[in-house]
């Protein structure tokens, strides 16, 4: 099975990207995009698989046998993703898509305004696969909604990665002192059901990582990325200051100010991300991806469900989370104590013969 991928990408050559942004862009604006890409395709067997959409779709239908769309939160009203349906529809290719997600803080609406595009996205890869695989029941709404029904329910690709062995977490001893991994969509607050709340919950997640002497995983967070990789003197000056004046209100800069120099990381390919996971007893973020690569490591993790996406992926796949509404004080260690770690497990035992079947249903064979 020769499989040309659409969407996030699994990986990029970091030898061609010397500069952060450069790779921050090759990521597609997130590192936690790669794992999207990287998990799905650990998933199903393929001989050969490629990315490249400068070869045109021409080349694309004569040379692969499917189009594979790592999909992500596609469904949101400021996206038009009317190139990948135009460059979709010059092929004659089947199309599976999994991962779809919509992004509202309105989950109760499935009415979202959506772009042409977008639409007509969704529309052509309906009409060339057996199922659509989406994020979660949110999201199957808004593609009923929208007229769409070949819909079924399987959340992200990347949870499936581990195959039939499922989850291995360990049980690490946790304490006052035990150091934290930390990651947070600290410059998306908007996007969130509570702003404020969710600026304030993050705020206090830094400070609780700089006391534990743990670290923050950056995804899109620039000043964060300048910090871990940077060597040039005035663009690391600039960071620290912006982020001394975005943390002003925590107060604690004996405490802050060296782990912003020291406590920050970011990884470039998603082996290194899950490696570096399991030096910590415990991972706790708002960001779904940062929680699926501690949980790739064998590391208990929580991820704060702020929005639609996070929210809906983590009720239907059993991924251990908290509310951002039932947090009234951040406190990491009840967080830890209270992540249903055996309903990770049990859910994953229901769902991954599922997923086998959505990957038959679509023509790809389960690895």
């Amino acid at each position: 099975m020769r499989v040309f991928l659409l969407g996030a990408t699994p990986s990029f050559d970091l030898a061609k990207h010397s500069t952060l942004a450069g790779k921050l862009t090759a990521t597609g604006g997130n590192s936690g995009n790669q794992v999207i890409a990287y998990g799905l395709l650990k998933t199903f067997q393929h001989s050969a698989v490629a990315w490249d959409y400068s070869i045109g779709p021409d080349r694309v239908n004569a040379e692969f046998d499917v189009i594979v769309v790592a999909a992500a939160n596609f469904l949101f009203p400021a996206f038009d993703l009317g190139g990948m349906a135009d460059f979709i529809a010059r092929t004659k290719l089947p199309v599976v898509m999994v991962g779809l997600g919509a992004q509202s803080n309105d989950p109760t609406n499935p009415a979202l305004a959506l772009k042409e595009g977008t639409v007509r996205l969704v529309k052509v890869v309906s009409e060339r696969s057996a199922l659509i695989g989406v994020r979660g029941e949110y999201t199957a709404r808004v593609l009923k909604h929208m007229g769409i029904d070949n819909v079924q329910i399987t959340g992200c690709p990347s949870y499936y990665m581990p195959g039939k062995a499922g989850y291995q977490i360990r049980n690490d001893g946790f304490n006052a002192q035990s150091p934290i991994a930390i990651h947070a969509s600290r410059d998306v607050f908007k996007h969130s059901f509570d702003a404020d709340k969710m600026k304030a919950v993050v705020l206090d997640l830094y400070l609780e990582a700089a006391r534990r002497k743990g670290i923050f995983v950056a995804q899109t967070e620039v000043d964060e990325i300048n910090l871990a990789e940077s060597k040039d003197q005035p663009d690391r000056d600039k960071a620290l200051t912006q982020l001394m004046s975005v943390f002003k209100d925590v107060g604690h800069p004996d405490i802050m100010k060296p782990w912003f120099e020291s406590g920050m990381r970011v990884y470039w390919t998603v082996p290194e991300w899950t490696e570096a996971m399991k030096k910590y007893p415990f991972v706790v973020g708002t960001r779904f991806h940062g929680t699926m690569a501690a949980l790739h490591g064998g590391t208990p993790a929580v991820c704060i469900c702020h929005d639609s996406r996070t929210t809906e992926m983590c009720e239907f796949l059993g991924i251990p989370n908290v509310a951002l509404k039932a947090i009234d004080k951040l406190d990491v260690a009840a967080i830890r104590a209270n992540a249903d770690l055996a309903g990770l497990t049990k859910r994953y035992g229901e769902l991954y013969p599922k997923y086998e079947a959505f990957l038959k249903a679509n023509g790809l064979t389960p690895v």
